[in-house]
């Protein structure tokens, strides 16, 4: 379908010490990880293997603490995780866009995501896009909606369920189909009626998602090394999907994986309780930490850790799967030093500053 650049989990092959058994699966490896590198046929230095099979793996996928709080009324007691802040926080209420040298002449190199839910902006990157209103925006031959212009940017809304090539041409009347420029992966329009169809509509916020098929017989997080090529791209403004039927995702109604990531903006410095709803299973990574392990199979359940976070930006890598009949939701929430629990919301979340580089994967005709 589309290629990927992009290495899953290439940070997290350090040897993180966490040896608990997962408390939410009745199989004591459940959680624990061997030969981790890229899902998507990507090296730590971001090549692809040919035909983009998985590379041989490096070194040993850590493996997940398993949490020892249940949120039921009370707070956890105890010693809570620290962090060390890597990066600084973001202090404004975008974060910039990296800086690329932009061609002149008018080309198209990518977009993302490569599905969303009808009302949902997408984002196409290239070069040379005129900003006077003669930019046109295709998908399956049906004209989508042109939000903002610039040289390197196109935003779009989607108006309206449609699957089919996204092309791109100039012109204030029609234009001919030899002149749009089109990438040869499908783009998936789904109505928003799923638990997970839900519109993107914070455009440099929110998380990035690679969307992988998997078991249906599946009980636990699965190897994502082992699961081939992502079927899509997709886009959250944060987590907050509540317990149901996973229809919308890409056309699948059962057994699927996504990798999320992106980043988790701390602005203020304090003590954090994180909670990790999950129905199948999940496992979050801050700054390659294990932070919460919700691993298992069944209901929609709340796994909660607390931690002392520095103020900072830390990366997030969330291992979701939802498998056969069981009820699929995901939510991850927090409340700082002993306030309400809420959901994080798409202010406090930002896309990899990868994200380009992921969408210019894609191949284009």
């Amino acid at each position: 379908m589309t290629r990927s650049t992009c290495s899953l989990l290439a940070c997290l092959a350090l040897s993180v010490g966490c040896a608990n058994k997962n408390a939410n699966s009745e199989n004591p490896d459940a959680g624990q990880y061997d030969g981790y590198t890229s899902e998507t046929g990507a090296s730590d230095d971001g090549s692809v293997t040919d035909g983009g099979e998985a590379a041989t793996p490096t070194g040993p996928r850590p493996k997940a603490r398993a949490s020892t709080s249940t949120r039921s009324g009370a707070r956890k007691t105890g010693k809570s995780l620290r962090l060390v802040a890597k990066k600084p926080a973001v202090t404004t209420t975008d974060k910039p866009r990296p800086t690329r040298k932009l061609k002149a002449e008018f080309g198209v190199d990518g977009v993302y995501p490569t599905s969303a839910a009808v009302g949902s902006q997408i984002e196409i990157f290239g070069s040379g896009f005129p900003e006077d209103g003669k930019t046109k925006v295709f998908i399956g031959n049906k004209p989508v909606n042109v939000v903002e212009v610039t040289p390197d940017r196109i935003v779009a809304e989607l108006t309206a369920p449609a699957t089919g090539k996204v092309e791109v041409g100039l012109g204030t009347g029609r234009i001919n189909k030899r002149g749009r420029a089109k990438t040869n992966g499908d783009f998936m329009v789904v109505a928003a009626d799923g638990a997970f169809a839900q519109p993107r509509t914070r455009v440099g916020h929110g998380l990035l998602g690679q969307v992988f098929a998997v078991d249906e017989g599946a009980t636990e997080v699965p190897d994502f090394n082992a699961l081939g090529a992502p079927l899509a791209l997709v886009a959250f403004d944060d987590l907050d999907i509540p317990a149901g039927e996973a229809a919308g995702l890409v056309g699948r109604g059962n057994g699927f994986g996504i990798h999320f990531q992106g980043s988790l903006n701390i602005v203020e410095e304090g003590e954090y309780e994180l909670c990790l709803s999950a129905g199948d299973g999940a496992l979050l990574f801050l700054d390659q930490t294990p932070v919460i392990d919700n691993d298992g199979t069944g209901a929609t359940r709340e796994v909660c850790e607390v931690l002392f976070a520095p103020a900072g930006e830390y990366a997030i890598d969330l291992l979701y799967y939802q498998a056969g009949e069981t009820e699929a939701g995901l939510t991850l929430s927090w409340a700082k030093d002993g306030g309400a629990k809420e959901p994080i919301p798409a202010d406090a979340l930002f896309p990899p500053e990868s994200l380009y580089d992921i969408a210019v994967g894609f191949d284009q005709g």
